[in-house]
């Protein structure tokens, strides 16, 4: 027996590799993933789309020295199951390679380490020329040189990956520039999102800035914490291999209760796909979201309910995470304890859905329209033991409330449940219209005074009108009136 070494051939194993499918924003984050893994602090993204475009990712980490950069334009530099550091967001040693070569053909990082300079660059048509593994390494003077190799004179340490020959942005030149600054806007609401969580807190250990040609980006928070409507329920652990994964379910506000900064967030984050299912992350890096892995049946009802899961970086392998580190799998192992974390969410969210958000009212209060469920189907019909419906019945003649009774009926039989249900699982904000003060009171008084004449009479009708949903809105109405009652003997 024999060994043969067949060394892959390079230039078909490279162009190869940059079909892998990474998009322009999973692969700059992947860039992102390297730098927050080296202790950087601050990133800045560069850009242009001029006569030589290009985009350049320069942070503050640790650095490396001329022997760790070759190690790391290495392809397949570590090994996916080797023991990581604990902070540590890389996967297979590919990240920085095959992301930036599947959007450019040359690739050049420059690093400094204790204050010395080191650079190396992939060129693809170098590696063409060549036809072998070609790596091109600099001098100090050659360094100097270099497309934003001063980048790093402020800093101790850090690391500039280059993009350049930016080929897979457009097929023509001619939409080049419009395309590039489309990457670069969903990049930009990318990052906001897999980093929010070092995005969001200066006080803590893992914050980060990240800037886009020196304009800082914000967090985009998919369970809007700040926001008093959120409801954080129990964190619960759930073991794999004796590893605890933390899950925490979320209720999500209705949209009546968002600000409108946050009817901002979502409308101009639309593309993120920010709704309902599992927020999987690893070490705090947001990798999978907005889909429930076939755990429960997609219902509009589930849309207020969001369950993040906090992996470590330690079981990969259980999980299926993909080179991009954008999909993932769940693990068999925990699939029946996960359905029942999101079925005990669900139920709670479909309760909050079905009130919009607000509390529900007391057993004693009285609703404009009544919800009927009989043997599975839903009506929604008038109340009419309302007072207001009381006086507008006293006053009419038989002939005249049988039109108004045909009339309410063509109401009920006309509700437009279809539509209503279509624009709520559409986010669609809805107008409470009210009405003014002025109307209310005239309203609840000519009720009040065409059911009765004497005080204790009507004391006790304006009590049953502050308990109608519609009169429960207005209190001062009840106020006024019950103080002009009290006040007329």
């Amino acid at each position: 027996m024999e060994d043969l070494i067949l060394t892959p051939y390079a230039p078909n194993l490279v162009e190869s590799t940059r079909s892998i499918g990474y998009s322009f924003e999973t692969a700059l984050a992947d860039i992102i993933d390297n730098s927050v893994s080296n202790n950087a602090t601050r990133i800045d993204v560069k850009f242009s789309n001029n006569k030589d475009p290009f985009v350049a990712i320069i942070d503050n980490g640790n650095g490396m020295n001329a022997t760790e950069l070759q190690q790391a334009m290495q392809y397949g530099s570590s090994n996916s199951l080797d023991i990581r550091g604990h902070d540590d967001l890389g996967r297979f040693g590919l990240g920085l390679k095959m992301a930036s070569m599947s959007q450019c053909r040359k690739l050049t990082v420059i690093s400094k380490k204790k204050g010395e300079l080191s650079a190396a660059t992939w060129d693809l048509e170098y590696i063409h020329q060549t036809k072998k593994w070609s790596l091109i390494l600099y001098s100090e003077k050659e360094i100097s040189e270099l497309k934003l190799s001063s980048e790093l004179s402020d800093y101790h340490s850090g690391t500039v990956v280059i993009w350049e020959m930016m080929d897979r942005i457009s097929e023509s030149s001619k939409d080049f520039e419009r395309e590039f600054d489309d990457k670069i806007d969903s990049a930009d609401k990318h990052i906001s999102l897999v980093f929010h969580r070092f995005l969001e807190n200066p006080s803590s250990k893992n914050y980060i800035e990240v800037y886009f040609n020196n304009r800082k980006i914000e967090a985009v928070d998919p369970f809007m914490l700040s926001n008093h409507a959120t409801q954080q329920l129990e964190e619960e652990t759930i073991f794999i291999d004796g590893t605890p994964i933390k899950v925490t379910p979320f209720i999500m506000p209705f949209t009546s209760k968002l600000s409108s900064k946050e009817m901002y967030v979502l409308n101009e984050y639309r593309e993120l796909n920010l709704k309902q299912g599992l927020y999987i992350y690893r070490n705090h890096r947001l990798i999978v979201w907005g889909k429930w892995f076939r755990l429960v049946s997609d219902g509009e009802l589930k849309r207020l309910a969001k369950i993040r899961i906090d992996l470590p970086n330690t079981i990969d392998t259980h999980w299926k995470l993909d080179i991009k580190k954008s999909s993932a799998q769940i693990p068999s192992t925990i699939k029946e304890q996960l359905k029942q974390i999101i079925s005990r969410t669900v139920g709670k969210s479909e309760k909050v859905y079905k009130y919009r958000g607000r509390a529900i009212l007391k057993e004693d209060h009285h609703h404009v329209w009544n919800r009927i469920e009989n043997r599975g189907k839903l009506q929604y019909l008038i109340n009419r033991q309302l007072p207001t419906f009381e006086v507008l019945q006293e006053s009419l003649d038989d002939n005249q409330f049988n039109l108004l009774e045909g009339f309410i009926n063509t109401l009920e039989h006309a509700f437009p449940y279809s539509a209503v249900y279509y624009d709520l699982a559409q986010d669609k904000q809805y107008v409470d219209n009210g009405m003014e003060f002025n109307q209310v009171y005239e309203l609840a008084k000519t009720t009040i005074n065409n059911l009765s004449v004497a005080k204790e009479e009507k004391l006790h009708y304006l009590d049953k009108l502050s308990n109608i949903d519609l009169f429960h809105k207005y209190p001062e109405v009840i106020r006024q009136l019950k103080k002009e009652i009290d006040e007329c003997e």
